[in-house]
């Protein structure tokens, strides 16, 4: 019975964090690549809207 709980919990944890990796978040700061020629400040008048 215990190992059913323990497998139980492990399957949660990992759904938990693949919905997580998945969805986007609001805190991230969105940004180019390195070498795509803009400027950073360019970036930051796109995001500020």
């Amino acid at each position: 019975m215990i190992q059913y709980i323990i497998i139980g919990i492990l399957f949660i944890i990992a759904l938990v964090f693949m919905i997580r990796k998945f969805i986007p978040t609001k805190t991230k700061q969105q940004g180019c690549n390195k070498g795509c020629g803009c400027s950073m400040t360019d970036v930051e008048k796109k995001s500020n809207f």
